[in-house]
């Protein structure tokens, strides 16, 4: 039963592959196809990130396995089929953790469900970040700390240890780990596992550390280790952290975008209809029944699966409350453990079956599919996705682009056209350099492009006159422009 959910719950994400992919998968799948092979100067650095260590070398892989058996894929499909088969994994697992836990298929099936259609869960589920595939670690790790009699302190801190490696944000699962260890197995197994999940991790980031910086200072590599976008940092401002993180917990289940209305037709009509009927059934079936409030028995909260669940769930709540607390696909880390939560306290019902739960969860899917899912997989959503489309046909094989900085955009735009070769202005800001080198390109055959904060460095040097050709997309938040470049033209 358990593999029949997970693989009818795999062919939905494969019908549906996202198209409005976060930056970090793009940036993923660009560093995989420039890395060339060990010999490369730049293998160790595109391959290695300090905040997901293997990640990329676990894609590189599958991706060179993928093209040695003929199939000539994008590193990002390939990273998108990983993380398919890994979300599948997790319902799967967790449709046995919960069988074992509550004993009933019906909670059991409608709850991961509810973990697999949920917004972020699926969104994410079908991009190329390196999120699922940690969290099916942790997901298997506590697994194994609450159905196994032993404590297993080996396979706990391997497990824990492999999720630490694809993102560093899976070590606060140590509290649980530990906790669930303790319970098992006292101090002595505790040390066990501090020892293989700190002996695996710290290492392998050393040698992470030393591959890319080819540096040994331990200051160094504290730095390295905790680096992180100079923007974001530690909020303390508690009514608008708690506003925030309110917000985000409910937009882990139910997701949306504005621009639903593009993409209307028949299938979006079906599942709006549906999506109506299955929600005024809820409503009409929780009105009628509120009284099976009443029902539920009180919740068991010193067992010691409990006790675990709730301390994984606290250990992301209280870190995310105050680091980048609007960044919701964090909290898949913990979705698990909100899911283990509810089941153990639905259990508690001992009333008659109504089926709120599967109306509940039918509703959030199809409102999910209809307003985030089904938007998100058509290209034409994602602006940069869209103008990269636009762009490929008018950059021939070996076209030169400029760019004074690196933007999110050009990453997207340069994936999608991996014919032309990126260039950055150097030394930086200046403009005379740029036009010695961009001559020599174009001399030699080569269109010449400048992205926009090309553009913008050139004009503000009195330079724009070359400009003989624009491509935009105005699109009135962000608009994307691109300016082919020509010397002779004054």
């Amino acid at each position: 039963m358990s593999a029949a959910l997970a693989g009818a719950i795999l062919i939905v994400y494969v019908v549906l592959p996202t198209k409005n992919y976060y930056w970090d998968g793009v940036s993923f799948a660009q560093n995989i196809e420039q890395a060339g092979g060990l010999k490369s100067p730049i293998f160790w650095t595109s391959i290695i990130h300090p905040n997901h260590l293997i990640y990329n070398s676990i894609g590189y892989l599958v991706w060179h396995a993928v093209l040695g058996l003929g199939f000539h894929v994008r590193a990002i499909v390939v990273l998108q089929a990983m993380n398919m088969m890994a979300a599948a994994a997790c319902a799967w697992l967790m449709h046995r953790l919960l069988l074992r836990n509550t004993g009933s298929a019906y909670l059991s099936t409608t709850l991961t469900l509810l973990l697999a259609f949920s917004a972020i869960f699926w969104k994410y589920a079908t991009d190329a970040d390196a999120y699922i595939l940690s969290a099916l670690l942790l997901l298997a790790a506590f697994f194994v700390l609450i159905t196994s009699a032993q404590p297993r302190p080996l396979l706990v801190g391997l497990l824990h240890a492999g999720a630490m490696l694809i993102h560093q944000l899976a070590f606060l699962f140590f509290p649980a780990a530990a906790l669930g260890i303790f319970l098992k197995g006292g101090w002595k197994a505790l040390w066990r596992y501090c020892v293989v999940a700190g002996g695996i991790a710290l290492p392998a980031y050393y040698a992470g550390f030393w591959l890319e910086e080819r540096e040994t200072n331990p200051a160094d590599f504290l730095r390295w280790l905790t680096s992180h976008s100079p923007d974001v940092s530690f909020t303390f401002n508690l009514p608008r952290n708690l506003g925030i993180t309110i917000s985000s917990y409910s937009r882990l289940f139910f997701g949306g975008t504005g621009h639903v209305l593009r993409f209307f037709g028949p299938f979006m009509l079906v599942t709006f209809v549906l999506l109506a009927i299955a929600l005024i059934a809820w409503i009409v079936t929780v009105a009628r029944y509120w009284a099976d409030l009443l029902l539920f028995n009180q919740l068991h909260w010193k067992s010691d699966s409990v006790r675990v669940a709730v301390v994984w769930l606290s250990a992301y709540v209280v870190f995310l409350f105050f680091w980048l607390p609007h960044n919701t696909f964090y909290k898949l880390f913990c979705l698990s453990a909100i899911i283990f939560i509810a089941a153990t306290s639905l259990k508690q019902y001992r009333g008659p079956r109504r089926y709120r739960l599967a109306l509940f969860v039918a509703t959030m899917a199809l409102a999910n599919l209809a307003l985030y899912i089904f938007p998100y997989s058509r290209p034409d959503y994602n602006q940069a996705l869209r103008f990269a489309t636009r762009m490929h046909p008018l950059w021939p094989r070996g076209t030169v682009v400029y760019y004074s900085e690196y933007t999110v955009d050009d990453w997207f735009i340069r994936y999608f056209n991996p014919q032309t070769i990126w260039k950055p202005i150097t030394p930086p800001k200046s403009a005379a350099a740029f036009i010695d080198e961009a001559t020599r390109d174009a001399e030699s055959g080569q269109e010449v492009w400048v992205d926009t904060t090309a553009a913008e460095l050139l004009a503000a040097n009195g330079d724009a006159s070359h400009f003989d050709s624009t491509q935009q997309d105005n699109y009135p938040v962000h608009p994307i422009r691109f300016f082919r470049w020509n010397p002779n033209r004054r």
